[in-house]
């Protein structure tokens, strides 16, 4: 019993770190501008996650779970971003984009049905992910018109939230089975069907 409550709690701070990172795609993007957040509620959002990563982290050590240790990895490097100085924020964004990467790649691999094309979403939502960003960092960004530079600003954010949102469903998994065994017993015992 303390095994399945242990799972649910690292399945729970696994979401909640992948939600934050998540939004945080988002935050930055032309659709947010108008929106400024404050600095402090993403430091206090950014932490949490971190803190969130940090329990995966160490549940998938214990475990020896390669896929959760990826995706630990990867929320443990974004939440790592904001302090780092201004050189190795450009490599912490590498490995948080790779480990996303690979824990898309090892979903594929060993899951079926609906988690694996959700693990195809990630996989390719977080390659996109890392593509878009190296690509809006580039020159090629001085040929596009003044009008298309906050899309293409605004592109590498919306494939983060793609890819992480996705990922929280994968995570959610161990929090979701008492609810569809709940459903499918329910529709057992139903009477009209």
């Amino acid at each position: 019993m303390q095994n399945i409550t242990g799972v649910r709690v690292v399945s729970a701070a696994a979401v909640v770190a992948a939600v934050v990172f998540g939004a945080r795609g988002l935050v930055g993007t032309i659709w947010l501008a108008p929106w400024d957040l404050p600095n402090g509620l993403l430091l206090v959002a950014t932490a949490l996650a971190g803190l969130a990563g940090a329990v995966v982290l160490v549940a998938a050590v214990r475990a020896r779970d390669r896929r959760a240790l990826a995706f630990a990895v990867s929320v443990l490097a974004f939440a790592l971003l904001w302090p780092a100085p201004g050189w190795a924020t450009a490599v912490l964004l590498v490995v948080a984009q790779g480990a996303l990467v690979a824990f898309g790649v090892l979903t594929v691999r060993n899951e079926d049905g609906v988690q694996r094309a959700v693990g195809w979403v990630v996989t390719v939502g977080a390659s996109l992910w890392f593509v878009t960003a190296l690509l809006s960092n580039a020159v090629l960004l001085t040929a596009l018109p003044q009008e298309a530079l906050g899309i293409a600003f605004s592109v590498p954010g919306l494939l983060q939230t793609v890819a992480y949102l996705a990922a929280t469903v994968l995570v959610a998994v161990p929090l979701l089975r008492p609810v569809g065994r709940g459903v499918n017993a329910l529709w057992a015992s139903a009477e009209v069907r």
